[in-house]
Order: structure tokens, then sequence, then C-alpha cells
């Protein structure tokens, strides 16, 4: 028994070195696979990122339509660790969304910050002289439905006793009527966006006359230039 004792007493230490040499191996494997999720969620959170960024107070009930296009908004980039939740980062997203809450400037937009459109929205499209007015209904040629949608930008041409000309150019289309579907037949009535001093020229040629709207492109539309067109004089000439 005497001679057992020492021997035991090795393999104790020795065990006891094996299992504080396999706790060291293990800590420092732990260790390393930290540093490496640590480095690379370092690496993650500086990475630029694109937001769009409020240039100054953005009132609650503002359209998304008004905010790009009185550039209420800078496109940015900043670190991903600091972007916010939801974060917008493609001006398009926007479109038919009206703001739920005041956006501060300096504020990244988020998609909490907005809604969609609801009834009595229209008036936050409007400010100073600018006013709204529905047209009588157009066909699918005279109007362009359902091409033309609301924040497309129109040229106004109107007949009235024998003459067609340019009633007004750069119109913003608030709304529009909306698609036929199947057999049913488009509804509802183009609304424009107009100065209030040409608001009594569009109501008497949409009670007293015939119109048009001719769509402007999208990406540096040159001006249009006023013009007329007499009926006798639609064939002759140049």
């Amino acid at each position: 028994m005497e001679n057992l004792a020492p021997s035991r007493l090795l393999k104790t230490r020795q065990g006891t070195i094996v299992v504080g040499v396999a706790a060291a191996v293990l800590a420092a494997i732990l260790l390393l696979v930290y540093l490496s999720h640590y480095r690379s969620s370092v690496k993650g959170s500086t990475e630029p990122v694109t937001v769009l960024v409020a240039k100054r107070l953005i009132p609650k009930g503002t359209s998304g339509t008004s905010i790009a296009e009185q550039n209420l908004f800078v496109v940015t980039t900043i670190p991903k660790g600091q972007l916010k939740l939801q974060a917008i980062s493609d001006p398009a997203v926007l479109q038919g969304t009206v703001a739920q809450a005041d956006i501060y400037p300096n504020q990244q937009l988020t998609t909490n910050d907005f809604t969609t459109k609801t009834v009595g929205a229209l008036a936050s499209q409007l400010s100073g002289r600018w006013r709204a007015i529905s047209l009588p209904t157009l066909d699918a040629a005279h109007g362009l439905a359902p091409d033309i949608q609301a924040s497309d930008h129109v040229d106004v041409y109107a007949q009235v006793r024998g003459v067609t000309g340019l009633v007004m150019s750069d119109v913003l289309v608030l709304a529009s009527p909306t698609a036929a579907t199947g057999s049913a037949p488009a509804s509802g009535n183009y609304i424009l966006r107009i100065p209030s001093s040409k608001a009594a020229k569009f109501a008497y040629i949409g009670q007293n006359g015939s119109y048009w709207l001719v769509l402007r492109p999208a990406v540096n539309p040159l001006p249009t230039r006023p013009s007329l067109a007499p009926t006798a004089n639609l064939f002759g000439g140049r």
C-alpha cells in the first residue's frame, strides 16, 4: 500500500495538469473565436451605408411627393452602426406616403415616419398660391389613362370655340383616375395642382371646352412654348 501511494499521487497530478492544459487550450480557442466575431462586427458597423436625412423641418402631413420636389432631404452615407431601424435609402419609397409626425433637421427618414395617403392628405401637397382642381373625366385618348399617374407632370391643352392652345405647362398631377380592370371602365377624375390665378380659367375649360393632358419627360424636360391652333390654320401653311 505504501508503494502505491506515490504512483497514485503522480497520476493524480498528471491528470490535473492535463485537465488544466485542456482548459487553457479551450479558453484560448474561445478567445480567438470571440475576437474574430468582434472584429467582424466592428468592421461591419463601420461600413458606409446610404440613408436619407432631413435637411430642415418636415411638418406632419407633408406628402412624400412634396418632400422630394422641395428637396427636403439629402442622400448621405453614414457608418452602418449608426443606421436607424427601418431607415430609408431609396427616395422612391416616399411616393404615395405622408409624414405621420414632425421630422426634424438631420433626422434619418424611416418607414415608421410615414404612412400611406389617406383622405385629407391632398391639402398637405398645397401651400401658398397653389390650389387643387378636379377636371371632368377624360377618355384614354385625351388623358393617356392609366399611364398618367399622381406625381407626373403634364402640359394642359384645351379647345374652346374652335381654338386649341396651351393652357399651362408643367402641371403636377395630384391624383389620377383608377385604372380600368376587366370590363370595368376607369373611374374618378384628374386632380391637378395649379396657381390660384389660373383657377377660373381651368374651371371655365372644364365646363365649356375640351382638354388634353400631354405627359412631360420625367428627366430634364425642355420648356413648352405657348401655342394656338385655330381650326382654320390646322391644315394650312407649313
